[in-house]
């Protein structure tokens, strides 16, 4: 079989699942393991997949990576509604975690006449949630990443264990039937123990992050309660939020689509 063969039917086989081990692709294309890592280092200079530990992903599936500043000038109306909407759940008194992303930062402002118990994981957040003379707020513990202010680790992990919140704010980097992913473990591992501890979670985002996967599995969809996101998912995903009773919020639309009590 040719070179451009063999990359086509890799290419082919990652049209449905976005995935594939090398122990797959060595078995559907019949040919060495060294000839399929060598045909993914092609594909991936082309920019047509990604390598991951012990296969592939297709980045035309894959969410987009950008650093904090602009993920924060990204679609800022878009995220502003998004945490206008998730503020107005926020009861009064309530416990909150909120993990590090922007699409979470929005929701912060609008929580300003409210009275808080805050914990998070970003600078950033923890200064504007400063802001808040009404807000009590906790810094976690951990590493800091220099550049997206946040913190993580061991440290970080163990320090949300201590806490049971009434809601987890969780911003989504990519969301599918298959759940919510992150492109780092270092904050996947935070944001999974976020996850836990509170006994409602919030999932925001906005459309570009829905029908995408990423390198770490934060959850499962029936890990979350409520999505609030700019625009209705397509069928596939909006059958998969039903079936895990996920109450979808979609801000563009004047009405909701809530999918349990």
């Amino acid at each position: 079989m040719l070179i451009e063969e063999r990359l086509e039917r890799i290419m082919k086989i990652l049209e449905d699942d976005q995935r594939a081990t090398i122990d797959e692709l060595v078995e559907a294309i019949q040919v060495s393991k060294d000839t399929i890592r060598r045909d993914l280092i092609r594909l991936e200079q082309q920019n047509l997949v990604r390598r991951i530990h012990g296969g592939v992903i297709s980045t035309k599936k894959e969410a987009v990576i950008f650093d904090y500043n602009e993920r924060s000038h990204m679609s800022n109306a878009v995220k502003q509604m998004i945490g206008q909407q998730a503020a107005e759940l926020i009861e009064e008194s309530s416990s909150i975690l909120f993990d590090s992303s922007t699409t979470v930062e929005a929701a912060i402002q609008p929580l300003q006449s409210k009275k808080i118990t805050a914990i998070t994981n970003s600078l950033t957040h923890a200064a504007l949630l400063a802001k808040n003379d009404k807000a009590g707020v906790s810094l976690l513990p951990g590493n800091l990443h220099k550049e997206q202010l946040f913190l993580s680790g061991a440290e970080t992990v163990i320090g949300i264990q201590q806490y049971i919140t009434d809601y987890t704010l969780l911003g989504v980097f990519a969301l599918s039937s298959d759940g919510v992913f992150i492109h780092t473990q270092e904050e996947g591992l935070a944001k999974r123990q976020m996850v836990k501890q509170g006994k409602t979670v919030i999932a925001l985002a906005d459309h570009t992050k829905l029908d995408k996967i990423g390198f770490f599995k934060v959850c499962s969809l029936a890990e979350i309660d409520i999505l609030i996101t700019d625009k209705a998912p397509e069928d596939t995903l909006l059958k998969a939020l039903e079936s895990n009773n996920i109450r979808l919020i979609v801000t563009d639309q004047s009405k909701e689509n809530a999918h349990h009590d």
